[in-house]
Parts: C-alpha cells; sequence; structure tokens
C-alpha cells in the first residue's frame, strides 16, 4: 500500500504542485484547503504525513496538528511556513512536529522531509545526544540536554533532523561518515544509500546555510569523495 499524505494548505498552487510531486514519487495524495478540511479527513482515513501550513482561514494549523497527536500520535507532522510564523513553527516543533519548512520551497525538501518522517514513524528513536553533556568543535557549541546549538555563541534556529545531523557529525569530528552511517545513528533505520543520500543530501544543505559563511563553499561540513560528510575541525 502506498504511503498517505495529506497537503493542508489554502494556497491552491502550492496543493497542486506538492500532490503533482508526491504522487510522481510513489505516495497517495490528499489536500484540504481548510483546517476544517483537513479535520474531517483526520476523522475519517488515517495518514502516514500531514503537511501543514500553520496559517489557515478558519481552524489554525495549530488545532489541526493538536488533533494528530490526540487521535493520530505516529502521523508524522511536516510544518510549512512562512518567516512572519518561524516561531510558531519552532513551537510546534517543540510540541511533536516532526519538521518545519520555509516559504518558498523546494519540493526536494518537502520529499525528503516527508521520507524521513514516514522511515521514523513509530521507531521510538530518542534524540541524538540525550544524557551528553555540552560538546564544542570550533565555533560551534552544542547543548544536547537543551536541544541548543550555537555558531559563535549566536543560537541556531535548527529543526530537529538538522539539530539531530549536527549531534552526529560533532561527535565524530574529523571522520567521513556516509549517508546510511548518519541515518542509522540519528534515526535509528536503515535504507538503501540511494535514498539514505537523497535524505541527508537535503537537510545537510539547509544546515550549511545555517553555520557556513559560504555554503556554496563549506568550510565546516564538506564532502568526501563517496558521498560521505565531514565536520572539519582544527
Amino acid at each position: 500500500m502506498k504511503p498517505r499524505i495529506l497537503i493542508v494548505d489554502d494556497e491552491d498552487t502550492i496543493r497542486y504542485f506538492l500532490k503533482l510531486e508526491l504522487e510522481q514519487a510513489g505516495y497517495e495524495a490528499w489536500d484540504a484547503a481548510s483546517g476544517g478540511r483537513a479535520l474531517r479527513l483526520l476523522q475519517t482515513r488515517a495518514f502516514d504525513a500531514v503537511i501543514l501550513d500553520l496559517r489557515l482561514p478558519d481552524i489554525s494549523g495549530q488545532e489541526v496538528m493538536h488533533h494528530c497527536r490526540e487521535h493520530a500520535p505516529e502521523t508524522s507532522i511536516i510544518i510549512i511556513t512562512a518567516y512572519a510564523t518561524l516561531d510558531s513553527a519552532i513551537d510546534a516543533l517543540r510540541h511533536g512536529a516532526h519538521d518545519y519548512i520555509l516559504k518558498p520551497f523546494d519540493t526536494a525538501e518537502v520529499l525528503a522531509s516527508v521520507a524521513d518522517g514516514i522511515a521514523r514513524r513509530g521507531a521510538g528513536i530518542l534524540p541524538v545526544g540525550l544524557g551528553e553533556e555540552v560538546r564544542e568543535v570550533g565555533p560551534l557549541r552544542l547543548d544536547p540536554q537543551n536541544r541548543q546549538a550555537f555558531l559563535n555563541d549566536v543560537p541556531l534556529r535548527l529543526t530537529p533532523t538538522e539539530f539531530d545531523l549536527l549531534a552526529c557529525l560533532m561527535r565524530a569530528p574529523n571522520t567521513a561518515l556516509d549517508s546510511v552511517t548518519l541515518l542509522k545513528r540519528i534515526r535509528g533505520y536503515q535504507i538503501s544509500e540511494a535514498e539514505a543520500r537523497s535524505i541527508v543530501r537535503v537537510h545537510i544543505h539547509r544546515l550549511r546555510h545555517k553555520v557556513e559563511a559560504d555554503p556554496s563553499n563549506p568550510t565546516l561540513i564538506t564532502t568526501v569523495q563517496g558521498g560521505r560528510y565531514l565536520l572539519a575541525a582544527e
């Protein structure tokens, strides 16, 4: 059975193109232009993931997410949001959302997040680094207990997957790690190399834009031959 995805957004163009891309990627995609429509669908069907805009014309995205958390806790919630609602998206992460993606976005980001969220469903994986002490590598500092990361003492706004990837790389500085190993360590599951690379590549790309002075010429998170990634430490 194909994984079933629900797209909740009041912008017709976004729903149309996301539905098209998801169906081409092998998913069964449903869409809703309002929170009320989304709740009706969630009450009658099971979804593997919900791509959810926080700003909806009737019921808020937070209410839709609350319904999912209460009645379908294994459903992965992926927030899509504008900068104006970024704080709300981060708050949603604290209440169980899998990821957030800023508008405008590349559909590859969404597909990678959906694949990651579905693979993680029900895995019961603890956050990476839980129980560890604060770790520092070069200009980066990681506080695993509070799930916070800093660059030159400035707080970074990272999604859960970005934080876990950074934590994994910081635990083994100057060590090249392949995508399969990274996903195994941060999510507890193992998939094919091609699938792992497609998921990790997108998250590394986003992470570089938050930690590198020049993301197109990275000096902290570098790519090593064979599609591996390395956190360079002095």
